[in-house]
């Protein structure tokens, strides 16, 4: 038998280290995954792979003249507006590896030589996604609140999650799968709660492991765990549409490598190979992903009584602005908010 075939499959290896990362990766469920399928025949835009967004659909009704025809219906356009959702970002996690780790076998190799590079890779992803929760700014809305006076009342405590709840609807948050990720004061209110149903560890143990602790059920959101990142005070409602996060593989290289294989599950995608190129060292295993986290800010700018007055051009409360036929936003994200804990205390 040659050498190589005594090598575990290259393919084996992509697709234990894509399975492995996705397992790692804890706050893969605040954000929306998007494999790289979804890149095929994508435009290039400055060099980077680009695919569109198109903004809910908009566009207004008129007042017409009553039993008489003197003048025709006005048409008007069906506007969007389209966000660009863009990978430009490259991360790599590379490693030496013995003759005699190359020839182990599929146990040996999941046990020995994948977890310390998958758990690098998933760390620093996990990094990222926590980075783009704490650095973004375009919050709708900064001020809910939780805890104070009679919250320890959990009849108190329902009401105030049900006033977040009408909240997020009122901004048109998604209401099917919103979660609140919960810093350590917040966390120890809501997780002593009867008002979280608490997944049963045996059966949602995936759930477990990123973070998500349970069910506030009356209000429809899950409680994470946000304890490592956030203050304990602070507290966020997250859609996981907030955000899009594309991942790729890339391109398998043509020569300069001894083999590359691609793998994807859930969303995420990796390529794994032997060796970098031809100008670099030949020797080692190395795990790409070419990546990006683009928020989704489409929140429609909307006119109020006094801007439609102003505009007068027949518009209403609640029509969309138009400017040079086109459809403004307001640069807001309304699928994610924040809010802050004060200490609870009896009636």
């Amino acid at each position: 038998m040659s050498k190589i075939d005594k090598v575990l499959d290259p393919q084996k290896r992509a697709d234990l280290a894509v399975v492995d990362v996705v397992r790692r990766v804890q706050y893969s469920g605040l954000v929306t995954m998007m494999g790289d399928q979804q890149f095929v025949g994508a435009q290039s835009v400055d060099g980077k792979p680009t695919v569109w967004y198109d903004t809910t659909a908009a566009t207004v009704a008129r007042d017409y003249e009553w039993r008489t025809r003197t003048k025709p219906v006005q048409y008007d356009d069906i506007f969007r507006t389209r966000l660009s959702i863009v990978i430009d970002k490259h991360m790599t996690q590379g490693v030496r590896t013995t003759p005699e780790q190359e020839r182990f076998d599929e146990i040996s190799y999941a046990r020995d030589v994948l977890p310390p590079a998958t758990e690098a890779l998933a760390n620093r992803l996990n990094s990222k996604i926590v980075n783009a929760l704490l650095t973004t700014t375009n919050f709708k809305v900064t001020d809910l609140t939780l805890g104070g006076a009679g919250a320890l009342d959990e009849n108190v405590a329902l009401k105030q999650l049900i006033a977040i709840q009408l909240r997020l609807d009122a901004i048109g948050m998604p209401r099917a799968g919103r979660k609140l990720v919960a810093g350590e004061n917040v966390y120890t209110f809501l997780a002593g709660s009867k008002l979280l149903r608490s997944y049963d560890l045996q059966q949602a143990t995936s759930v477990f492991r990123r973070g998500v602790r349970g069910n506030l059920d009356i209000v429809d959101m899950e409680l994470v765990n946000g304890v490592d990142f956030l203050t304990a005070d602070q507290f966020y409602v997250v859609h996981k549409s907030w955000a899009v996060m594309p991942t790729s593989a890339g391109e398998l290289p043509d020569n300069g490598v001894a083999w590359a294989r691609r793998s994807q599950v859930e969303g995420f995608a990796l390529r794994i190979q032997r060796g970098y190129s031809m100008d670099w060292d030949r020797n080692g295993q190395v795990i790409h992903t070419y990546w990006n986290i683009n928020e989704i800010n489409d929140e429609i700018n909307r006119h109020t009584r006094a801007t439609a007055a102003a505009a007068n051009d027949g518009s209403v409360a609640g029509d969309p602005v138009i400017t040079d036929d086109a459809l403004v936003t307001t640069g807001k994200n309304v699928r994610i908010a924040s809010g802050t804990y004060t200490t609870a205390t009896a009636s």
